[in-house]
């Protein structure tokens, strides 16, 4: 499990089964989520902790992007899991 603190954009590789926590701290309204890998990724914004197809995660398919309303626009933290060694990117606007 990594965890990255950045302002506004963070583009890594997830490691397969592993969360990824990446803090937002601009104070954004909405958050993308954008998958350059080959598997699903799966995330969260309400500080709970995704599992690959689980309940109440949002998903985002291979080569696909989702943007997420964020209800309270501080420091937000986005939690990312795949069952792949997913590139993904993850900005606030």
């Amino acid at each position: 499990m990594a965890t990255y603190n950045v302002i506004k954009a963070k583009h890594q590789t997830l490691v397969a089964s592993t969360v990824d926590t990446v803090n937002l701290s601009g104070g954004f309204n909405y958050v993308e989520v954008s998958n350059w890998g080959s598997a699903r990724i799966f995330f969260t914004i309400d500080g709970s902790t995704p599992t690959v197809g689980g309940d109440d995660s949002y998903p985002v398919g291979p080569g696909g992007s989702l943007p997420v309303p964020v209800t309270t626009p501080a420091t937000v933290a986005v939690k990312l899991i795949s069952a792949g060694a997913n590139d993904y990117s993850v900005v606030g606007f």
